[in-house]
């Protein structure tokens, strides 16, 4: 039986993980727009670019890990040197070596967070913890990162460069540390719990399994690729100050902090599949209004309304996966599931670049809305929640 110290230690690394990339993303396309002097095309061919490398690459880190069972070691190895290269990134001067460095990123990154994931659910699985709740630090860390980055750029008038390149690779560094002290995984929920062969093909035929990951392609990946404009929304737009992205991520992110808390317990109360189709309902209320109002406030509580969302995407997938998918698989599945969106979210970031340009950033809500109603459709009809939800 593992230990409660080692609870702590989790908490603290999904924390500093998610803190590095809540001092980054929400502003990364707003420095590329404001230092770089990057148009919305360029901007979206830099992410689109980045994101289809880095998918190609993904099956990669479900491979290695799969056939190794060497979770710990790889997560060490990507935190590693995805700190050397977002130290890279903000050297680089042109927009050759920013499309290319930002592709290594983006490359090395794919494959972080399904590792912290499966050793995060395996101590929870041996240990009886709710791996909801566990959660609840990365939720605390990207509104503590995001935040801190605006009020650093607006109030303090750091340079935007300095102030998420900085934060971001001190905040891998310390999560590289704080691996050693990380439990390994047991091997018997890893590549040795079966002798039976199985393949990506095999993983592919998973009726489940894909409808999963349609799903979250018309509303994950499509949400991260919308909020990845939504600062350049609210500065270039609507005319509020960089410390109002940190400002809607404070918003959008808080209400997670108690939902997280009954996430597991709601989900198994009302049925997975009940909540699923809630969350969905608000993600449209929510972009609805986004599409409809050019007030600064309103735009920015409207974003607390997508906390219920979170809670699929963060808990309900991961443990979905776990429930449909055999263990000798779950390290690819979870790499697949990362790539599968990455691949959605280039996509729709290269076609979001285009409609930012010729129509204005209105356009990307009432353009995203199309892809929800549909998820929500698709999500009436499905059975696959009947393994949690049958009783």
């Amino acid at each position: 039986m593992i230990k409660d110290k080692y609870y702590l230690k989790f908490q603290l690394i999904f924390f500093l993980f998610i803190s590095g990339f809540g001092f980054f993303f929400p502003y990364f396309n707003v420095y590329l727009e404001q230092q770089k002097g990057l148009t919305g095309s360029e901007i979206g061919l830099i992410i689109s670019v980045s994101l289809l490398t880095s998918v190609a690459i993904s099956p990669l880190w479900g491979m290695i890990a799969d056939k190794t069972g060497k979770y710990k070691l790889l997560l060490k190895f990507l935190l590693l040197t995805y700190s050397i290269t977002a130290f890279l990134l903000f050297q680089s001067t042109t927009f050759f070596w920013v499309i290319a460095i930002t592709t290594l990123l983006e490359t090395l990154g794919i494959g972080m967070s399904p590792m912290l994931d499966i050793l995060a659910v395996n101590y929870c699985e041996k240990t009886g913890k709710d791996f909801g709740v566990l959660r609840i630090s990365a939720s605390i860390g990207w509104i503590f990162g995001s935040f801190v980055a605006g009020v650093l750029i607006t109030n303090f008038m750091f340079d935007i460069g300095y102030s998420i390149f900085l934060p971001l690779i001190i905040c891998m560094i310390l999560s590289f540390l704080i691996v050693f002290f990380l439990p390994n995984p047991d091997k018997k929920t890893t590549v040795e719990q079966t002798n039976e062969k199985v393949t990506l093909k095999d993983l592919l035929r998973n009726d489940a399994f894909v409808f999963i990951l349609l799903f979250n392609v018309m509303t994950l990946a499509l949400i991260d690729s919308v909020v990845a404009f939504s600062g350049n929304h609210l500065v270039l737009t609507l005319g509020a100050d960089a410390s109002a992205i940190g400002l809607m991520n404070l918003v959008a992110v808080a209400p997670e902090l108690i939902i997280f808390i009954f996430a597991t317990r709601l989900m198994n109360y009302f049925g997975y599949k009940k909540f699923y189709i809630f969350a969905v309902i608000t993600l449209i209320l929510r972009f609805t209004i986004y599409a409809l109002t050019a007030n600064v406030t309103i735009f920015i509580l409207a974003g607390g309304i997508g906390a219920f969302m979170m809670v699929p995407a963060i808990i309900g997938n991961v443990l979905y996966i776990k429930k449909h998918v055999k263990p000798n698989l779950i390290g690819m599945a979870f790499v697949l599931n990362i790539a599968v969106m990455t691949l959605g979210r280039a996509i729709f970031s290269l076609i979001f670049g285009v409609i930012y340009d010729a129509f204005g950033s209105f356009m990307l809500f009432k353009f995203s809305m199309i892809f929800f109603i549909i998820a929500l459709l698709i999500l009436l009809r499905t059975k696959h929640f009947e393994v949690f939800d049958k009783r």
